[in-house]
């Protein structure tokens, strides 16, 4: 059995858990390449940032992704005791995603990117919670999302410094002798 095979024959994968985390890690790393290369970034705040780059880090790696998946689950709950199962994986993605609307501000690309973007994972998070939770329990199934979160936001960041870096150099090496 190939490396590959193995791992998506793990205890892991029994819900395709691996193959999820693979494909949503891979999809948001086309997603922002496609962004910085073809979005406008000149086009934001123009104030200084008043947070610095490691609390930026701190809250969407650690902060972002316990606290909007237990957001997205307390609204699934509720959800759920209301109306049953009816259009639960449309109505709890859609409130976390306009959550994310809240302070409007200039996207380097079309909004209803992001909008469409924002719900997909939130979906992909609140069914990977509802195929592990009665299997794993609720907690280790909150854990198992914000994984899924996590990585999604580490795509991200990873995606930008990496650009950063590649600009950085280019800046670096195009410099005239003189300047």
């Amino acid at each position: 059995m190939s490396f590959i095979q193995s791992i998506r024959a793990s205890h892991l994968n029994r819900h395709g858990f691996i193959d999820v985390l693979v494909g949503i890690t891979v999809f948001q790393a086309i997603n922002i390449t496609l962004i910085v290369l073809f979005g406008n970034l000149n086009v934001g705040p123009d104030e200084d940032p008043s947070i610095t780059l490691l609390e930026i880090a701190f809250l969407m790696l650690l902060v972002a992704p316990l606290l909007e998946n237990l957001l997205l689950i307390a609204a699934a709950t509720l959800h759920e005791k209301l109306f049953n199962r009816s259009l639960l994986f449309v109505a709890a993605p859609l409130l976390l995603t306009a959550l994310h609307f809240t302070t409007p501000q200039d996207l380097p690309f079309p909004t209803f990117i992001r909008v469409i973007e924002l719900f997909g994972f939130f979906s992909i998070f609140l069914k990977q919670y509802d195929l592990h939770k009665l299997e794993i329990g609720k907690c280790k199934a909150l854990l198992l999302t914000s994984v899924l979160h996590f990585a999604v936001n580490a795509t991200v960041i990873s995606v930008l410094c990496l650009f950063d870096f590649y600009i950085a150099a280019e800046t670096i090496f195009s410099a005239q002798p003189g300047d």
